[in-house]
């Protein structure tokens, strides 16, 4: 679709030619092989997470290749939220950290934000949001505010072990001490096993666990063709914690954690976090990502920088017809206090119905 100098739907003067160029991900190889190029590219990026929001809640695609003045500006994975309790929404990405744009230049931004703005208003999208600031949209307060924090793996291994907090080496140690057998895993039987901790986890945190299904993709479209795996600690036959990565282009992002509170004692959570550090520097990642965090939770800031992590702000921006919508506070998933006591089979039933409208 080319589009000459005009005046836009908000009323503002585009001053170069516009093309978006529609891609599939789920057909067309082209979309990975021109983000698996860019260096600031995550694995939210990549097809095979297109794949598991489709697959897991229904979401259509709308990845968009822009030029300006015939030259690549920026790509742009979109999904297509369809809810009849929330609304129709576009988000790039749903449950992911951060997946906004890939910029090729970023000087047209003005360009392509508007771009979008229009492509919203012409799919007739309640909202447009986009997670991720690198190239924010010009004099744009963030909707939303986290932290992410980053570990660098490029140094050897002895010299990220000595930059751990003394309490985390001293519990890695007596994990070891422990007899945990830990387990880095690729099979479906590994996220079986995952999925069983992370809904007793949820319980415990007063929050539903995402399907079953969510979990089944990500196994089959991400962890078996390569892009992530399974970190499991059992004490026995027992799995007592565990941990979901995922990778591409040498960056890695620590995506779910959970854990049986009967056993943190051994310090399972520790040992499963060094041993994929391990494993991590040993394939020759070069950063691993510690998702995004709450600035009013503490709690986990303080774990993640106990690993050596450096943080940077990252934000979410959303626009609404009415424009671009500033802060309204601090985020914060929260849900009523019956999911901490409902039976681990009812959340599981709650999550498989609440998910498919949230993002």
């Amino acid at each position: 679709m080319a589009e000459s100098p005009q005046t836009t739907r908000s009323g503002k003067m585009r001053l170069t030619d516009i093309e978006i160029e529609r891609m599939d991900p789920l057909l067309d190889q082209t979309w990975d092989a021109k983000v698996a190029i860019r260096e600031d590219h995550s694995v939210f990026h990549r097809s095979a997470w297109a794949r598991v929001l489709t697959e897991s809640y229904g979401h259509r695609p709308f990845y968009l290749r822009i030029l300006a003045s015939g030259a690549e500006a920026a790509l742009v994975p979109l999904m297509e939220v369809r809810s009849s309790i929330t609304g129709c929404r576009g988000v790039s990405l749903p449950f992911s950290d951060y997946a906004g744009p890939l910029w090729s230049d970023p000087a047209q931004a003005p360009e392509v934000y508007q771009t979008l703005i229009d492509f919203a208003a012409g799919r007739k999208w309640k909202r447009l949001e986009i997670r991720d600031d690198r190239v924010p949209p010009d004099a744009t307060a963030p909707y939303r505010m986290y932290e992410t924090h980053e570990l660098d793996l490029t140094p050897d291994i002895d010299v990220i072990e000595r930059n751990l907090d003394p309490a985390v080496r001293r519990a890695i140690r007596k994990a070891r001490r422990s007899g945990l057998d830990i387990k880095v895993e690729t099979d479906a039987g590994a996220v079986v096993e995952f999925y069983a901790l992370h809904c007793r986890t949820r319980r415990r945190n007063g929050l539903p666990p995402q399907p079953f299904l969510f979990f089944q993709a990500i196994g089959r479209n991400v962890i078996e063709p390569g892009l992530g795996f399974v970190v499991l600690a059992r004490s026995g036959r027992i799995p007592v914690a565990g941990a979901i990565f995922l990778h591409s282009g040498g960056r890695a992002i620590y995506k779910f954690g959970a854990s049986d509170t009967a056993h943190w004692h051994l310090r399972p959570n520790q040992a499963v976090m060094w041993q994929a550090i391990r494993s991590l520097v040993d394939s020759g990642c070069v950063q691993l990502n510690f998702g995004r965090t709450a600035k009013t939770d503490e709690g986990l800031r303080r774990f993640k920088l106990s690993w050596g992590c450096s943080s940077r702000p990252l934000h979410y921006f959303r626009h609404h017809s009415g424009g671009w919508v500033s802060a309204v506070g601090e985020p914060k998933e929260s849900y009523p206090l019956i999911f901490s006591r409902l039976p681990v089979a009812l959340n599981r039933l709650a999550g498989k119905l609440i998910y498919p409208h949230l993002d």
